[in-house]
């Protein structure tokens, strides 16, 4: 019964290692991920423009808000 039991837990072991062993996934491909597999892609066009809000606000509290304003 031991016998039955070593292999597996070999098995889980190496397995384990070999995910210990790749390289990390970046927060972008982990994200496109979580939208593939959970078929939320609803939610990409709404991350896309609060990223562009949050862009736009960095701009016009920087060098580059004279130019900014003349666009609105």
């Amino acid at each position: 019964m031991a016998d039955e039991i070593q292999p597996r837990e070999s098995e889980q072991k190496s397995e384990f290692e070999r995910e210990a062993a790749r390289d990390e996934t970046g927060i972008v491909r982990e994200f496109v991920q979580f939208l593939v597999e959970n078929k939320k892609w609803w939610l990409a066009p709404l991350i896309g423009s609060l990223l562009l809000l949050g862009l736009i606000s960095l701009l016009a509290a920087g060098g580059a808000a004279p130019f900014i304003y003349t666009l609105f």
